[in-house]
């Protein structure tokens, strides 16, 4: 068989090499330790570290690349009693109550190429530490640089002080054709709370990424070598 009999298959075997539907960044709270005696020399309402993670700790996939996961300058952190390994305990995403997201996380994700990445879903995982604790789960995006806006909807969670077991929401809203997204994690006060903690143990963001033309031509190759061998 030649290369020319065998292009369709080539074709297929790049194309199953696009991460369709797959995780694209899933941060490892796991080693993180606020808490009182664990070494960190923090104390309650210290400003958030900067970063609270490092990129290496996004677990991107192949052609995707994360930045640091940072806080805005006016987060504050807890560590307290409840603050547990593991987990990141964060305050004063709605500073006053006012109903807005004064303060978030963020990070950016970027494809190989232009067009290159596309988002399916973004998924957090917390609790809030008793009724001050905003309870408007919400995302906001920034597509290849553009204005902020709000990802899919507010998810209100209507538990309080229920820690330390985690709930998990996830928001899904295609955002197709981008070669970079910027994702910021901003609550809101929708119906209670204001300034109180979060306690976040995980955020995951699952699409579907191109990798670099070069290492799509080399796995190609090797999948249709593959299938050379099992056809003779």
């Amino acid at each position: 068989m030649n290369l020319r009999s065998n292009l369709p298959l080539l074709m297929a075997a790049m194309a199953a090499n696009n991460l369709h539907g797959a995780v694209l960044a899933n941060w490892d709270f796991s080693n993180l330790d606020w808490s009182t005696g664990g070494g960190s020399g923090l104390a309650l309402n210290d400003p958030a570290p900067s970063p609270i993670l490092e990129a290496a700790l996004a677990n991107t996939a192949p052609g995707v690349t994360s930045t640091d996961l940072l806080p805005s300058p006016n987060l504050h952190i807890v560590v307290n009693a409840t603050t547990a390994p593991g987990e990141a305990d964060v305050r004063d995403f709605d500073y006053g109550g006012d109903g807005g997201n004064d303060n978030y996380l963020e990070f950016t994700l970027t494809g190989s190429a232009p067009g290159s990445l596309s988002i399916e879903t973004i998924s957090i995982s917390q609790w809030r530490n008793g009724g001050g604790a905003v309870d408007g789960m919400a995302f906001e995006v920034s597509v290849d640089g553009g204005a902020f806006s709000l990802y899919d909807s507010i998810q209100v969670d209507p538990n309080s002080g229920n820690g330390p077991s985690f709930d998990t929401f996830t928001f899904t809203e295609t955002i197709s054709g981008a070669e970079s997204v910027a994702i910021r994690f901003a609550p809101r006060h929708v119906n209670q709370g204001s300034t109180g903690n979060l306690h976040i143990n995980g955020l995951t963001v699952t699409g579907t990424a191109i990798p670099e033309p070069s290492s799509l031509i080399l796995s190609g190759l090797a999948a249709l070598g593959l299938l050379l061998r099992r056809r003779r």
